[in-house]
């Protein structure tokens, strides 16, 4: 299905295409029923869109232009409003809405990828990789209560996070949350699976220059605000849709933080849908102890993975609490390569990097 223009079809991803074609198929099994569909989504006649064919041929037809033109999503929407009970075509929908790679503005995603035709699957291999950072990414919360921030997975038991997330806390009384799903109107679509933090197995402290404006001194390597917190079971090695969920190791090398480059956060902002917020970089200090960027964050994203716009981890943002003020027009992050240089041995082992 090669030959689309690359920023067109991060829309779908190989996978949603596939079940998408399946779901339209056996819903709207005649011309007419699919005519309908398009005048309702885009007061168009079906004809001019799509070649007489099999259902399949029509559907196959339908949601290629559809893409091609920047309308799948109407597409998508219009066929459950025209059938909200098919119990398929209603799963599907309710995924699509939920997934995080709705969250990425269209325009984003054609600068990440340019305005060129790509036809050797670069955008859903990107988009793959993308679903699986979604399934490393939890929430942070307390037993009771709303949620702390967010984490994710670096080893199959071990979560990381910032260290003033949890900072003041029982470590018995907290909780991971992994797979949880709420739709853009807030409506719970999957409660997600919790697992019991037993023990932080390392931590460093966030600096006291990170809570005075102006900052009189850059942070130093003994203030890089994280917590690394084992958790109950493997999480990582649990099947998600089949595959394991996997985890993120912290990379050794230094990330590219070019001025002007993207930086991507996948947050867990509290009460709404995981989201991408993406900006561009701005810099990062001569210590690398912080990196800073324009991405727009909201409470509950403190610990958050950063990632490079070719999905490299950068970064664990941490400007959701001890932060500058927000008038200075950034946040900020601590890039994972000096976290990783910041453990001992021992920690290297445990977590498996070594």
């Amino acid at each position: 299905m090669g030959g689309f223009i690359a920023g067109d079809t991060m829309e779908l991803d190989g996978a949603e295409r596939d079940e998408l074609l399946k779901v339209l198929t056996s819903a709207f099994p005649s011309a007419e029923d699919l005519r309908r569909v398009v005048v309702s989504t885009r007061q168009r006649e079906l004809e001019p869109l799509v070649p007489s064919g099999t259902a399949r041929e029509r559907v196959f037809a339908l949601v290629r232009r559809a893409e091609a033109e920047g309308w799948i999503r109407e597409l998508v929407k219009g066929a459950h409003e025209a059938l909200p009970r098919h119990p398929r075509l209603h799963r599907f929908v309710l995924a699509y809405l939920a997934s995080v790679q709705r969250s990425i503005p269209r325009g984003s995603l054609e600068r990440i990828f340019g305005p060129k035709r790509d036809d050797g699957g670069g955008p859903d291999a990107w988009r793959r990789r993308l679903a699986s950072i979604e399934r490393q990414v939890c929430r942070v919360e307390p037993q009771v209560g709303a949620s702390l921030g967010t984490g994710f997975l670096v080893a199959p038991n071990v979560v990381l996070t910032n260290f003033h997330v949890i900072e003041n806390k029982l470590l018995e009384s907290l909780r991971v949350r992994f797979d949880h799903k709420v739709l853009p109107d807030r409506t719970l679509l999957q409660p997600g699976t919790v697992y019991r933090v037993t023990k932080c197995l390392a931590h460093s402290p966030y600096s006291p220059a990170d809570l005075m404006h102006p900052r009189p001194r850059d942070a130093n390597v003994n203030e890089l605000d994280y917590a690394f917190l084992q958790v109950e079971a493997a999480p990582g090695e649990a099947l998600v849709d089949g595959e394991p969920r996997g985890w993120l190791e912290l990379p050794e090398t230094h990330a590219p933080f070019s001025p002007g480059s993207l930086v991507l956060i996948v947050q867990h902002p509290e009460g709404r849908p995981m989201s991408v917020a993406l900006d561009e970089f701005l810099g990062v200090n001569p210590a690398r102890t912080r990196v800073t960027y324009r991405a727009c964050t909201g409470p509950g994203s403190s610990g958050a993975p950063c990632f490079t716009q070719d999905l490299r981890l950068a970064a664990l943002h941490h400007s959701g609490g001890p932060r500058m003020p927000s008038s200075r027009g950034h946040n900020e992050g601590i890039p994972t390569d000096t976290i990783r240089a910041s453990l001992s041995r021992q920690m290297l082992a445990l977590l498996g990097w070594t």
